[in-house]
């Protein structure tokens, strides 16, 4: 046997057939979705009926069940939550899997023993994190896609004496955004992944671009750079098969399967190749297997990756093609019309059968155009030597590829693995039968079942046994028919009978006892799994009381007067903030970018960091910029605040820390932060510092900001926000936290995407970085001819912007009877003039909407046609009129 400690096996649950497979192929935990709430609103799902049948099903296999209600909240629905979450704890789920700190919130308020788990969707990426996670009542940590192996041990390391679990992906769909962190599907057609609709768009195809812009940041002409490939956001499927001896020696408690939107077959067959993998790993002998690989493979793949869990950052990619590769076959060889069938060079071991699916690839069309064809085989092909003949009724180009993307007979093993054929665990009996003395038969039974302390029950028969005339029934008459489970979860181990002998009863009787003895034995263990009647009552009583206190409708404040309005700015060079500062501006968040090495110096140029020791540069360098910013606010009034990244690295955090302690006091007046990492950084090492938080906290609801007000004073709310959840939230955050600050974006190009994927690696030239400045960008063109700006930060992650630029200017008056205190622009990877023309045109209209001035709707349409004329791509509402779907 091997002492590495096998972890959990956790896999999807998107229909009740695909719980089946998940669980009879031998996961030892399964995660669903409820019709509501969760992250993949495009699955089948479960209803509560359903869910309870498939919570029961999976615990009498000894499989766990997570739910997950891992989308974002808005007031309105914070009772139907609250609902359900009641409903989940009492029909015994294992787990909530959640993204909403709201939700959080609610949940350790209502259903305190209700397991919490922390979605991928909090954006959890450094070991801070994983400390808030701990402290706040969570068990377990499903960490962000992009932290490597190394990051996941030194997290566990560092949290070693807290009492958390770590979940990491092993297999299925990546996405190319840090997850919790896209908008671009919410911001293009206004379907949020936030809220389990992502259409998607990471998917398309987009070409590269670089783009001249004027002195005001508006794009003057573009130039597409030439690339072989074209579907630049499309990951490849992440598969870890290969290294698990590497994550099960590691610290890492689970590793999940992706595949909610899956079929069962896909699922069957992906869990089965894992768990076969665990178990030989448990008994110390286990390599990968070329087989096993091929399997995963055929199941489905967009190209296979190690991900970033193995620091293969280089081979994540697949923009060549965004949907399944399949299994490599062969090469068409010949085509003779006139024999009717086709020649395939076969360079795979697989052997092609009557009802597998394969595709042909076009070898002169790639990219968008690329050509793929495919067919179901309905004859054998013929193989001579390493040559397949196939018969078609189609024209097939000679030299294109050919791929398996369909195996008739892995479908039908799933189908016999949903059928529950050769269930992989099931629970183990000891059975002890006497008979009394009128011969009614007595049981004593003892189970083990997973995760339970042994249960033993006792069971009188409903009959009698009479003596034998004819035919006694013997000792092993009576055990054979006592062993029989047919497709039960039970094994029966062992059967001790004290038979005294020369009795009789009809087999049916036998049948009917172990019917009963088993259905009893399934009663027990289900109740175990349950919360007793007076726990439920408990939690529904605090559920009531819950209702009762919040009285949310009578919380509303919101009225027609019109209050003060706060202009604050985002920007990251000392030029913009300077700009920024001798118009007025009260308020300054301050993201320095940094010089880039070997350019002339210039706030326009661009550092980034390469190496360990290029992070003392790097801080050095910000030091510099804040300690001259601040400089600059002696004689003033300003507030000026270092914004931190939204992704902070813990060679970020850690440098951004030890600056704190140098910085001379008054040199800053807060840190926005837009992760719970950093945050958690600051609340423990710095509690003297005041905490803002950005709208990458994504807050939704007042649950949500009451719980992030414990540390942050202001609050920055989110931008998926529309105008009537925006107003219902801030009606009653004002009542309720009437000494917090709250902000919301009016103006900008909002950040669509930050991805830990480099756009740079594709330029054929890496002499245009250096060109890059605020008048020549990348950006990212897509089928319709919208450019989405992009920048790189010093970490080399992707960051991509909204083709337009998000202006409220028109929703002054709306946005200051909400009672915002600051109401923000974002001007980072904006030049000077562009914050010299946009602050003034925001300046009059908060002008004219404080003083009421006469004709005000008229005159803020003039100014926002003037932000129009200096606006990049054009200018939106985004969700603020339209909202997201869902909602």
């Amino acid at each position: 046997m091997s002492n590495i400690r096998i972890p959990e096996l956790l896999a999807p649950a998107g229909s009740i057939d695909t719980l089946k497979a998940s669980v009879n192929a031998g996961a030892d935990a399964v995660y669903l979705s409820g019709e509501r709430f969760g992250a993949r609103q495009f699955a089948p799902n479960f209803n509560l009926k359903e869910m309870e049948e498939a919570i029961k099903y999976a615990h009498l296999r000894g499989v766990k069940v997570y739910i997950t209600v891992n989308t974002l909240i808005h007031e309105d629905e914070l009772f139907k939550v609250g609902d359900y979450l009641v409903q989940l704890y009492s029909i015994g789920a294992d787990a909530v899997i959640v993204q909403d700190l709201g939700v959080a919130s609610l949940a350790k308020k209502i259903v305190p023993d209700l397991n919490l788990h922390c979605s991928t969707q909090m954006t959890i990426h450094n070991p801070q994190g994983v400390s808030w996670a701990a402290d706040n009542g969570f068990k377990r940590v499903i960490l962000a896609r992009e932290m490597s192996l190394e990051e996941v041990e030194f997290s566990a390391k560092a949290n070693k004496n807290r009492k958390i679990e770590l979940e990491v992906f092993a297999h299925g769909a990546i996405c190319y955004s840090y997850s919790g962190q896209c908008l671009l599907s919410s911001i293009i057609g206004g379907r949020s992944g936030n809220r389990g609709m992502c259409a998607q768009p990471c998917r398309k195809n987009y070409q590269l671009v670089m783009v001249k812009t004027d002195k005001s940041g508006k794009y003057m002409e573009f130039e597409e750079i030439p690339l072989n490939d074209h579907f630049l956001l499309s990951t490849k499927d992440l598969a870890i098969y290969s290294h698990l001896e590497e994550v099960a020696k590691s610290s890492v408690d689970s590793i999940k399967i992706e595949g909610r939107m899956k079929p069962p077959e896909y699922v069957a067959n992906v869990i089965k190749v894992y768990r076969d993998a665990l178990n030989s790993l448990s008994k110390g002998k286990w390599n990968p297997s070329n087989h096993e690989m091929s399997q995963l493979k055929l199941c489905f793949n967009r190209g296979l990756t190690d991900g970033w869990i193995f620091n293969k950052t280089s081979s994540v990619m697949g923009r060549d093609h965004p949907g399944n590769r399949g299994l490599y076959l062969g090469q068409v060889m010949n085509h003779p019309k006139k024999q009717g069938y086709t020649v395939i060079k076969r360079k795979s071991e697989v052997v092609l059968e009557k009802g597998d699916g394969i595709i042909f690839k076009d070898p002169e069309k790639t990219g968008p155009s690329a050509n793929f064809w495919g067919t179901i085989l309905e004859h054998n092909p013929t193989t001579v030597k390493d040559n397949l003949f196939i018969k078609l009724d189609k024209d097939v180009k000679i030299g294109s590829d050919v791929f398996i993307t369909r195996r008739k007979s892995m479908i039908h093993e799933a189908e016999e693995i949903v059928k529950n054929i050769n269930l992989p665990h099931k629970i183990p009996l000891e059975i002890e039968i006497k008979w009394n003395e009128t011969f009614t038969p007595l049981a004593k039974v003892t189970a083990s079942p997973p995760h339970l302390e042994n249960i033993k029950i006792k069971y009188k028969a409903d009959f009698s046994m009479e003596k034998a005339i004819k035919k006694p029934l013997s000792t092993e008459t009576i055990s054979k028919h006592l062993l029989k489970t047919g497709g039960t979860p039970f094994h029966i181990r062992n059967v001790l009978i004290d038979y005294p002998g020369n009795l009789f009863t009809p087999i049916s009787n036998l049948n009917h006892l172990r019917r009963e003895i088993l259905e009893e034995v399934q009663r027990k263990i289900l109740k175990k799994y349950l919360p007793s009647s007076k726990e439920v009552g408990l939690v529904k009583s605090r559920l009531d009381s819950w209702k009762k206190d919040e009285k949310l409708d009578k919380k509303i404040n919101y009225n027609d007067k019109l209050g003060d309005i706060n202009l604050a700015i985002y920007v990251d060079s000392v030029r913009s903030f300077k700009a920024a500062l001798e118009l007025g501006c009260k308020k300054i968040y301050f993201q320095p970018k940094i010089e880039y090495m070997g350019r002339d110096e210039s706030d326009d140029n661009f550092y980034c960091i390469k190496h360990s020791h290029d992070y003392e540069t790097y801080f050095e360098k910000i030091h510099s910029s804040l300690k001259e910013v601040a400089s600059l606010c002696n004689e003033s009034d300003l507030e000026l605040i270092w914004k931190w990244p939204d992704i902070t690295s813990q060679n970020f955090i850690m440098g951004a820390t030890n600056l704190l302690n140098p910085l001379e006091e008054n040199t800053i007046d807060g840190v926005m932060v837009g992760n719970l990492g950093a945050m958690w950084s600051l609340k423990e090492d710095f509690s003297s510092v005041k905490i803002y938080g950005s709208e990458r906290l994504n807050i939704w609801n007042h649950m949500a900001t009451g719980e992030i007000s414990k540390y942050i004073h202001n609050i920055t709310l989110s931008p998926e926000l529309s105008q009537k959840h925006l107003q219902k939230l801030m009606s009653n955050c004002k009542v309720l936290y009437p000494n917090h600050d709250f902000g919301f974006l009016i103006q900008g190009n909002l950040e669509a995407i930050v991805s830990k994927d480099c756009l740079w690696n594709l330029l054929p030239d890496k002499g245009i970085i250096g060109k890059l400045n605020h008048s020549c960008h990348l950006g990212i063109k897509d089928s319709k001819n919208r450019i989405f700006p992009v920048e790189i930060d010093q970490e080399y992650r992707t960051h991509i912007f909204n083709s337009v630029e998000l202006c409220l200017i028109d929703y002054l008056p709306q946005l200051s009877k909400m009672g915002l205190d600051n109401l923000i622009i974002d001007a980072r990877n904006k030049p000077v003039n562009y914050i010299q023309n946009i602050l003034p045109i925001y300046q009059k209209a908060r002008e004219f909407t404080v003083n009421s001035v006469p004709n005000l709707g008229n005159k803020l349409d003039l100014l926002k046609k003037r932000v129009k004329k200096n606006s990049n791509g054009g200018i939106t509402t985004g969700n603020f009129i339209r909202g997201v779907e869902n909602d």
